[in-house]
């Protein structure tokens, strides 16, 4: 080998040693330089905190008052919504007022009694909705308050059950879907008679209907006042299925949401209320064509 070629190998050499060692300084210095950083970026941040704090206070003022005028809008938007539907509440009231009239007027002239001697006490249901075997609840009002075994239950939706146990400050009331109770019912837009029979679940069987009903689903089924123990025009409940001679119904209140309910009191002088399934006046009699269907007696308490 030439000495030039010597020569030029270890110049080679000497360079890769200077590159490797220039290489672990560069890391050295990087490691020692994002140490440096981190501290540099930490110190910067303690300043620049109170700085950004304070310039960005504007603009959350801004920004609240933008949501407070978008909140003002949605709320006058909201009112006159309200104020739409209050005056066709207010409308719907009329209207009610005029038929109440008009019922009053030929309730007069058919000399059928009127059901305001009942008055309506509120409570406040203390229990739950039994299980599977009972579907009861307590009402905080007793027979201080004037009320009897007997007495309708019902809230602003419909027929809740019958009070069926009183003692001197809170009463037990036996709910329509209970087992044991029977509802004498008819449905609301044929007035055929029938009867709800509980079943301790969240419907109601519709049963005892005249062979000519023809009942629709989301048809209103209401009381009909045979026996004298419930007022007629109650809501019970809709009809939700149609399978033959198989009628399920639910019910208008929603059992599982009981808050308070009112208790109508009164109303029932001359009726034997010691019956609640009302067996004695509510008799289905499909035996004949020319005879009627139902026997009971009437809201003066009359058999017919």
């Amino acid at each position: 080998m030439r000495p030039s070629d010597k020569a030029k190998v270890r110049h080679r050499r000497l360079v890769h040693v200077v590159l490797i060692a220039l290489s672990f300084s560069l890391m050295f210095i990087g490691k020692a330089d994002l140490v440096a950083m981190r501290d540099l970026r930490m110190s910067s941040n303690d300043f620049l905190a109170p700085v950004i704090d304070f310039v960005s206070a504007p603009i959350r003022g801004v920004e609240t008052m933008a949501e407070g005028i978008r909140t003002v809008a949605s709320l006058r938007a909201e009112n006159v919504r309200l104020q739409a539907e209050n005056d066709l509440l207010q409308r719907w009231r009329r209207r009610a007022e005029i038929l109440e009239s008009e019922n009053q007027q030929l309730r007069s002239v058919t000399g059928t009694v009127s059901d305001e001697i009942r008055s309506l006490i509120t409570a406040r249901a203390v229990t739950a909705p039994g299980g599977s075997f009972a579907h009861t609840i307590l009402i905080a009002i007793g027979n201080e308050s004037g009320i009897a075994a007997g007495d309708p239950v019902i809230t602003s939706n419909g027929l809740v059950g019958i009070v069926y146990e009183v003692g001197r400050a809170y009463a037990r009331v036996l709910m329509i879907s209970d087992i044991n109770a029977r509802i004498p019912v008819m449905l609301a837009s044929s007035s055929w008679p029938g009867l709800t029979i509980g079943r301790n679940d969240e419907y109601l069987e519709l049963a005892f209907l005249p062979a000519e009903a023809r009942p629709e689903v989301g048809e209103l089924v209401l009381t009909s006042g045979h026996g004298g123990i419930l007022p007629a025009g109650l809501a019970v409940g809709r009809v939700d299925r149609v399978d033959g001679d198989d009628i399920r119904v639910r019910p208008a209140v929603e059992f599982r949401n009981l808050g308070y309910v009112s208790v109508l009191i009164g109303g029932t002088e001359g009726v034997d209320r010691s019956d609640l399934s009302q067996g004695s006046f509510f008799t289905p009699l499909p035996i004949d064509d020319d005879k009627r269907l139902l026997e009971g007696v009437n809201a003066s308490g009359t058999r017919q």
